[in-house]
C-alpha cells in the first residue's frame, strides 16, 4: 500500500523533503540516523573481513560464513528500518501539508 508522500509529483516530493530538512536538521533523530549509518558500515565491512579471512586461511569456514550472513542481514534491517521511518516523516510532514492547505 502506497503512502500519500509516494503519490505526490516530484515538485511537490522536493519541497516536502526541504521542509523535512528544515525541520529535523540537528535534531536527535538526525543523530540517530547517524549513528545508524556507523553500524550500517561497520556491520558491513565485519562481514567483509570476516568473509575474506575465512577463505584465506579457511579457519571455521562454516562458522565464519554463518556469522558474514548474520551481519550483513543486520546491515539490510537497519537500512530497511532508515527508510521506513524517513518515509513515515516525510508522509507526516505531506500529510500536514495537505490539510494545511
Amino acid at each position: 500500500m502506497k503512502k500519500y508522500y509516494q503519490t505526490l509529483k516530484n515538485e511537490n516530493k522536493q519541497k516536502i523533503k526541504k521542509e523535512y530538512q528544515k525541520e529535523y536538521q540537528n535534531t536527535e533523530l538526525q543523530t540517530r540516523f547517524t549513528r545508524l549509518n556507523i553500524y550500517i558500515i561497520l556491520a558491513f565491512l565485519s562481514a567483509l573481513i570476516l568473509l575474506v579471512l575465512s577463505y584465506k586461511y579457511e579457519d571455521n569456514h562454516v562458522y565464519s560464513i554463518i556469522v558474514a550472513i548474520i551481519l550483513i542481514l543486520t546491515g539490510l534491517t537497519f537500512i530497511i528500518g532508515k527508510y521506513m521511518i524517513k518515509i513515515n516523516l516525510l508522509n507526516k510532514i505531506a500529510l500536514k501539508n495537505k490539510n494545511s492547505k
